[in-house]
Parts: structure tokens; sequence; C-alpha cells
């Protein structure tokens, strides 16, 4: 069994985290900003960016590992078509899957909230 995500499980080029910023919206957590998409067409997928701003490599590896975690346990109840790109905050090193978990399911709530609104 693998635990990588397929490459159409993640972005993977400027193209795609460009049109999340530029055209998607903005969910910030206590511990995560969240840039999220939906397009409606196309499986959930997930991007991590982490600078060298943030520690060592081997923080920001870790934070990557466990940020994929969350979202591969929560990947079937997302929504379709779901596009989330991944920021820490502050306390990002003692962070652990089921409170990236928390972050991922409170904006399925928002955007479930949302949709219904409109």
């Amino acid at each position: 069994m693998s635990f990588k995500l397929s490459r159409f499980q993640r972005l993977s080029n400027r193209h795609d985290f460009r049109a999340v910023y530029q055209e998607g919206r903005r969910f910030v957590g206590k511990r995560l900003v969240l840039f999220y998409l939906t397009d409606f067409f196309s499986r959930p997928r997930l991007g991590i960016t982490i600078t060298r701003k943030w520690g060592k490599a081997h923080d920001r590896n870790r934070f990557k590992r466990v940020a994929r975690e969350a979202f591969r346990k929560l990947y079937i109840v997302l929504p379709k078509g779901l596009i989330i790109n991944i920021h820490p905050k502050e306390g990002y090193r003692d962070l652990k899957p089921e409170d990236i978990e928390a972050e991922l399911k409170n904006l399925i709530l928002y955007i479930k909230k949302n949709s219904e609104e409109r």
C-alpha cells in the first residue's frame, strides 16, 4: 500500500498554486491559514507552502508529512473539486495530524455554510 499522494491529489505546478491564490478564498484557522478554491470538476487536491523562514528543513518536512497525513484521512469526506493550499502559523512545530484534521473539518463546515447562503 502506497501512502504517497497521487499526482491527481496534489498541486503540482505554479499555475495551480497561482489559481488558488488569485481566484480562491482564504480561511484563517487557529493554527493554519488555508487558501481554497472549488471547481466542482476534479478530485480534492492539496498544496503545502512553507518557506525557509519557518525553520530548519526537518521541521518543515515534518509539517508537510503531518499535513499530508491529515489530508489523506479526510480525503473521502472532502467536497468534490476542493483545492486547498496550507500555510502554517506560529506553533506549527507541535501540530499533530488530529489538529490539522480539525482545521480541515472546520473549513468543510465553513464552505458548506457559505454555499447554502448563496
